[in-house]
């Protein structure tokens, strides 16, 4: 897995390849199949006509499966990829659509993957991993039911409010652990109270559940849907998919069972491995991956937008300079 500044190997798996791609697009406006296979070591200085290498159906099978990528993420992103294909598919353009800010979001989500986000997470102040946090929040009450009321707000996102609601829970969220499960409880309605399990200490800060969504009934009664979900930026996350798991999170957090078990989620910033999807997914629960995030976060609100793009715009100048 590369991280910028640096760049793939010659053995990178298609979807790193795809991602450098587009970092060379968006940094320079443009990017050529020839360009991209040079960056990377893959075709020599001197070749000047890939069909006359010996090594020409290789490169063509690289080039078909990046260029493949690329559009399989198109047809994800639901109108707002930032890239498009030219001459023949062998140059990728950076042509953002106009007046969509998720084009906005897809470039700090190629940033939060691709950067080192242990060490360079924090641009103008602002930590980018608790980005991810809010955005999920977003894109999970979004998924739920369109538009959707936000608890920390009590706001609706616009006139076309839905029922379904969210809320961040994990580091975003600064309060006491504790406090954090009693407003869960509250909010929800279900899981009666904090109660831990264990007699000893508590110094559990999230325990691995950063946001959650729900659909609430009228009636207030429980039984009703509810995600709980887990949120990664980088491309270490695969280790990490088990991580959360709701009922065991609410036995030993809250007093009363949820009727109905939350439905595990896991959002990351990376666009993965296609060809794993499914055995991924067994083990995550609900995936979110950069396209599925693309394709419901729309109507972010203008306080997270703009915190976003500061970010971003920050890290990517500090890449270029």
């Amino acid at each position: 897995m590369f991280k910028l500044p640096g760049i793939p190997t010659p053995q990178s798996e298609v979807h790193d390849l795809a991602d450098f791609a587009e970092w060379l697009a968006w940094k320079q406006g443009r990017a050529s199949s020839r360009e991209i296979l040079a960056a990377i070591g893959r075709l020599d200085d001197n070749d000047h006509n890939i069909g006359c290498d010996d090594n020409a159906d290789e490169l063509a099978d690289d080039l078909d499966e990046v260029m493949n990528e690329i559009e399989r993420r198109q047809t994800a992103c639901n109108g707002a990829y930032p890239f498009s294909l030219g001459l023949a598919g062998t140059v990728l353009e950076n042509r953002p659509p106009l007046g969509d800010s998720r084009a906005a979001v897809y470039y700090y989500l190629l940033l939060a993957t691709r950067l080192n986000m242990q060490n360079n997470r924090t641009h103008e102040k602002i930590d980018g991993t608790l980005l991810m946090e809010e955005l999920g929040e977003h894109v999970l009450g979004n998924y739920l039911g369109g538009r959707r009321m936000s608890v920390k707000s009590g706001d609706t996102d616009g006139p076309n409010f839905r029922r379904a609601m969210s809320m961040v829970f994990g580091t975003r969220n600064p309060g006491r652990f504790p406090d954090k499960v009693r407003d869960l409880c509250s909010a929800v309605g279900e899981g009666g109270a904090f109660r831990a399990l264990d007699t000893a200490s508590v110094d559990a800060q999230d325990d691995k559940l950063d946001v959650v969504a729900w659909v609430p009934f009228s009636d207030q009664k429980p039984s009703q849907l509810v995600l709980f979900g887990q949120c990664k930026t980088g491309t270490s996350w695969e280790g990490q998919v088990t991580q959360l798991q709701p009922e065991a999170f609410i036995r030993r957090w809250m007093r009363d069972p949820f009727l109905l078990t939350p439905i595990r989620t896991f959002l990351i910033s990376e666009a993965p491995n296609h060809a794993k999807w499914c055995g991924t997914c067994l083990y995550a629960g609900l995936l979110f991956d950069r396209c599925r995030i693309i394709d419901f976060c729309a109507d972010l609100n203008d306080d997270l937008l703009s915190r976003i793009t500061t970010w971003t715009d920050a890290a990517k100048q500090q890449l270029c300079a």
